[in-house]
């Protein structure tokens, strides 16, 4: 059996800078780190899937470094569609896959972990400068996934773009060879899940037979609006994901970083409730 822990779409700013003006993105991800530290001692690696940075500035790719070198597990990182992939490598040198190249200009890798192996996927295009924003692997990126499942067992895939159409207002920014993608996983019956980002919402789709899951963000969210041509940003509560792999079977799981009080058992709840009038 293998967990991990899924942080998405942290969306930094160099230290002391707000994200849009308004959101303190550096405080929703230490405080999301400490959630983790604190109630899921039993993860065996962390999965950043993009977005780390808001504009790609060095500086955030510094902190973001500096934020996850808490964790004792490996972290596994890779870029989205806000990141430059070039700063982002350069601050993540010394981590897991990062200095590995197996597909040239992308940043993805596979490690086992915990008897899972783990795919990081790259679907960024590197367009913050002409605003592009959405996500594409590219026929070498897929050839060298193909490759990566038929040599392993049960496998984890992570990416940024969700690989399926979501119904909002993301589908204009989402995945444009998402059927490239489809056509790969039908080729193998080993993942037991795939886990994205981008969307900034709960979102569940099926790829081939295979459960994708998109999580919440930690800095923001995007409102729930579907059909919608442009998204927008709601201060829902950031959020991380606890992926379980066993057996060749995922279960996944969302924790909410924001503090709600101590657990309190259904036993003790019902001998303090009121009694029936």
């Amino acid at each position: 059996m293998a967990v991990f822990a899924q942080l998405t779409d942290l969306h930094l700013r160099p230290p002391g800078v707000l994200t849009l003006g308004r959101i303190d993105a550096d405080r929703h991800a230490a405080a999301a780190i400490d959630r983790l530290l604190l109630r899921h001692g039993d993860i065996d690696a962390v999965i950043v899937t993009g977005d780390i940075a808001d504009i790609g500035e060095e500086d955030a790719y510094t902190r973001a470094e500096m934020l996850l070198s808490r964790f004792s597990v490996p972290v596994l990182v890779m870029p989205g569609n806000h990141d430059r992939t070039a700063a982002l490598r350069a601050a993540f040198i010394a981590w897991p896959g990062v200095v590995d190249e197996p597909v040239a200009g992308k940043l993805c890798h596979a490690r086992e972990i915990g008897g899972v192996m783990a795919i990081s996927l790259d679907t960024s295009v590197d367009g913050l400068d002409t605003r592009s924003h959405h996500g594409t692997l590219g026929p070498a990126q897929l050839a060298w996934l193909d490759e990566t499942l038929a040599g392993c067992g049960p496998a984890l895939i992570a990416m940024h773009h969700p690989p399926f159409r979501t119904g909002t207002g993301m589908d204009g920014i989402g995945l444009s060879d998402a059927d490239a993608f489809a056509a790969v996983l039908a080729r193998h019956r080993n993942v037991a899940r795939i886990i994205c980002g981008h969307v900034h919402r709960v979102i569940i789709g099926d790829v081939a037979g295979v459960t994708s899951m998109a999580v919440p963000g930690v800095a923001h969210q995007v409102a729930l609006s579907l059909g919608e041509d442009r998204a927008q940003l709601v201060m829902e509560p950031p959020a991380y994901a606890i992926h379980i792999v066993e057996e060749g079977n995922g279960v996944s799981h969302v924790g909410y970083v924001d503090d709600y009080g101590a657990p309190v058992s259904f036993a003790e709840m019902a001998a303090n409730a009121a009694p029936p009038q």
